[in-house]
C-alpha cells in the first residue's frame, strides 16, 4: 500500500492525452473535466490509453499480448543480446555498452527526462538519478509491470511509470528537459508524428538520444529481402541516414549526430530553438 500511496502522489505530472486538460484525481483513476475522459490506475500505473491494441491495424500493437509475457525475460540472455547480434551483427555493442552511449548523450542534462517506450526501464533506470527524473511511457502493461518491480527491487526513487502512446504524451509543452527514445524509433507507424510529440515536449535545444537500425554491414538488416519482409510482416522500419535526417528536420530538431556499428544506428540531436 506505501508504493501505491507514493505512486499516486506523483500523478499530478500528467495532463489529458486527448486535450492537454489537466486532470483530476478520484477513485482508481484520472478523469478530465475538460473532455470527460477517464483514465484508470491500474496497479498505480495511469493507463492513458483506450483502445484494445489487440484490434489495431499496426502489426506492432497487435502483437501486444506477446510483447507483456516477453517482459520477465526481455533483460536476460534469452532475449535482448540475441535479437541484437541476429539483427545488427556479431560485433555489435553489448547491451551494457549500448546503455553507456545512449545515456552519454544526455549526460549533461539535469531535470526531467523522458523515456520512450520504456519497456521495463532498461535504458532509464540506468538513467535516473538525483538530478535525472525519469517518466517512462510504453504500450505494454506487462512491460511496465516489470519495471514497476525492478524499480522497486533496486530502491530507485527516481523513475516513474505511465501507459501511453508515444503519438499522444499525457505532459505539457516543454515539460522536459532531455528524451530517450531506445529500440523502438523503427517501430512506429509515422516516424515523423512521433518525433514531432516528442518534439513538443521537449524544451528548446533539449537533447534527444536515440538506439534503432539502419542498413548497416552486419546481421541480417544488411539484406534488402529481410528489411523489406520485416517492414511489411512486423512493422519494423530500417532506416538509411539521410532519411532519418530529414526526419528529424521535419519534426523541429537539429544537430544530427549519427554513429554507426554494424546496423545499429545511435544517435543525438537537439530540439530547434523557437
Amino acid at each position: 500500500m506505501a508504493t501505491d500511496t507514493s505512486v499516486v502522489s506523483d500523478l499530478g505530472i500528467y495532463v489529458c492525452p486527448r486535450c492537454k486538460g489537466l486532470l483530476r484525481q478520484e477513485k482508481g483513476a484520472l478523469r478530465c473535466p475538460a473532455c470527460s475522459q477517464t483514465y484508470p490506475l491500474r496497479e498505480g500505473i495511469p493507463d492513458f490509453i483506450g483502445e484494445e491494441l489487440s484490434q489495431s491495424a499496426d502489426p506492432v500493437l497487435r502483437r501486444m499480448r506477446f510483447i507483456d509475457r516477453m517482459a520477465s525475460i526481455y533483460e536476460s540472455r534469452l532475449w535482448y543480446p540475441i535479437v541484437l547480434n541476429l539483427y545488427c551483427g556479431f560485433h555489435s555493442p553489448s547491451p551494457a555498452h549500448l546503455i553507456s552511449i545512449v545515456s552519454q548523450k544526455i549526460q549533461l542534462a539535469k531535470g526531467r527526462v523522458l523515456d520512450i517506450a520504456c519497456g521495463p526501464g532498461t535504458y532509464g533506470r540506468r538513467v535516473a538519478s538525483p538530478s535525472k527524473e525519469v517518466f517512462g511511457i510504453d504500450v505494454s502493461m506487462g512491460m511496465l509491470r516489470q519495471g514497476v518491480a525492478y524499480i522497486a527491487k533496486e530502491g530507485n526513487s527516481h523513475m516513474r511509470f505511465a501507459r501511453a502512446r508515444v503519438e499522444a504524451l499525457p505532459f505539457e509543452d516543454g515539460f522536459f528537459d532531455a528524451a530517450l527514445c531506445c529500440g523502438s524509433l523503427h517501430l512506429f507507424a509515422d516516424t515523423v508524428i512521433a518525433l514531432r510529440e516528442m518534439a513538443r515536449v521537449l524544451k528548446p535545444a533539449a537533447i534527444l538520444s536515440v538506439f534503432t537500425f539502419t542498413a548497416g554491414r552486419g546481421g541480417i538488416l544488411k539484406f534488402r529481402s529481410v528489411r523489406e519482409w520485416s517492414r511489411r510482416r512486423q512493422g519494423l522500419h530500417v532506416f538509411d541516414i539521410p532519411e532519418m535526417e530529414r526526419y528529424l528536420t521535419a519534426s523541429g530538431f537539429k544537430d544530427f549526430q549519427p554513429e554507426i556499428s554494424g546496423s545499429i544506428l545511435t544517435f543525438s540531436a537537439r530540439k530547434q530553438m523557437a
